[in-house]
């Protein structure tokens, strides 16, 4: 691997998906620290993966919202095909779950509204020439939400996304996606829309207030049959004291028919916003950022990465004046910009496994819908 792409000088191998790898970089004409996501070395020469790759970073280049991590270059160098992006400083969810058990309703009423106003922008989104993208994520979940320690909040990994410009189609009966997270629709390898984003969105809503999996299962094959068949226990039967109208949000993003859903992300934002003022919530990025000082503390910026250099021909980046040597950071890993990566943590939950693998939807269970 070359220690510079672009204008790119390669740090620090951060991580390496099943699609791409991805390192801390320094933009040596800016001299700022960025996240490049370069097509894995052994997928160069998979047709599916360059074309997979190639959409992905067509779509990127098109998103430009607060709660969407900035994408700055979409480029190709010498056949290498890569994507430099902002390094977002902070922890997905599902670390920020595991760090507190579960969160107020307040704040993740703050959080889930943040993901659901980038994803918004994402499905609104047009072509040069006007024509609707017709974007839908696709791997909404725990560990694609990130949370930064000022309080922003950015939707990642659009790896899997399908939209307009998709030169690669998934064939009938493929599912692509987490399956803790899927659409019924989604599970059954049906045609999905901007409503699966809201039905995946309102999963991470429950499992952020309930500590707990909305969709149980000993496989992934159970947890689709609860999602084909609506099956979860109501958060109020979970938490005591749950707020009614939460609940009733939940149920109405978890609805079987789609027909049933909030119609869009931006209806979803208008009711969480309902809510928030009914029932007085302090919500917004203050909010956030409060958890994440209670959580983390007072954290220096940027943090320094504390994995070890891991690949021999990466450049040893010289140390950030602006970190404290002694600061003592809880961190388990550090997630980046959209589009980085599926999910690479040790968490042996399936939510966190690959999400570019391929699974074909057995017989029996497109029979049991």
């Amino acid at each position: 691997m070359p220690t510079q792409v672009g204008r790119y000088e390669l740090v620090q191998l951060l991580a390496t998906g099943g699609m791409a790898d991805i390192y801390l970089a320094r933009q040596t004409d800016l001299d700022r620290r960025v996240a490049v996501k370069v097509l894995a070395p052994h997928r160069n020469a998979d047709p599916e993966a360059r074309v997979l790759f190639d959409d992905e970073a067509r779509v990127l280049s098109m998103l430009s919202h607060a709660n969407l991590a900035a994408v700055y270059e979409v480029a190709s160098v010498g056949g290498m095909q890569y994507v430099a992006m902002e390094l977002v400083e902070g922890v997905d969810l599902r670390v920020l779950v595991q760090e507190t058990s579960r969160l107020e309703a307040p704040v993740a009423t703050a959080i889930v509204r943040a993901a659901a106003a980038g994803l918004d922008h994402a499905h609104r989104r047009c072509d040069p020439e006007g024509r609707p993208l017709h974007l839908v994520h696709r791997d909404v979940s725990l560990s694609n939400i990130m949370v930064t320690y000022d309080g922003s909040v950015k939707v990642v990994d659009f790896g899997i996304a399908r939209s307009a410009l998709s030169v690669h189609t998934t064939s009938p009966g493929i599912v692509r996606g987490k399956a803790a997270y899927m659409s019924p629709e989604q599970a059954l390898g049906e045609a999905v829309d901007l409503r699966t984003d809201v039905f995946a969105l309102g999963i991470v809503l429950y499992e952020l207030t309930t500590g707990r999996r909305c969709f149980a299962g000993a496989s992934d094959f159970e947890r689709m049959i609860s999602i084909v068949r609506g099956e979860y226990v109501s958060p109020t039967a979970v938490v005591p004291g749950y707020a009614p109208g939460l609940a009733k949000i939940i149920a109405t993003c978890l609805a079987v028919d789609a027909n049933k859903r909030y119609s869009s992300a931006a209806a979803l934002v208008e009711a969480l916003d309902q809510l928030a003022h009914a029932e007085g919530w302090a919500t917004g990025t203050p909010a956030i950022a409060a958890l994440m000082r209670a959580t983390y503390g007072e954290l220096p910026t940027p943090l320094p990465h504390t994995a070890e250099v891991t690949a021999s021909s990466i450049v040893d980046e010289k140390p950030s004046p602006c970190a404290a040597p002694h600061a003592t950071v809880r961190i388990t890993r550090r997630r980046l910009a959209k589009g980085t990566c599926s999910d690479t943590g040790d968490d042996t939950g399936d939510d966190d496994g690959p999400t570019r693998g391929r699974r074909s939807v057995p017989r029996m269970f497109r029979s049991a819908a």
